[in-house]
């Protein structure tokens, strides 16, 4: 049975940009994962778990199919 990941929140210090994602499986796919910021392409991301709020709107919008980047 696939366990899902803690929500995590990336984010980049170079030019701000954050996100949090709440994969709904262990299998990741596109848009679960940043290597580096989508934005400036910086590849040193601060990664962490997300916060109450935070996990709670990223699996509200994975469920409504709503994508932030």
């Amino acid at each position: 049975m696939p366990i899902p990941p803690c929500p995590m929140t990336f984010h980049c210090d170079q030019c701000n940009w954050s996100m949090t994602v709440a994969p709904a499986s262990d299998a990741l796919g596109p848009g679960d994962w940043h290597h580096s910021c989508p934005k400036c392409g910086n590849p040193k991301l601060k990664v962490s778990r997300a916060g109450a709020i935070a996990s709670l709107l990223a699996k509200a919008a994975r469920h409504l199919n709503i994508r932030k980047h």
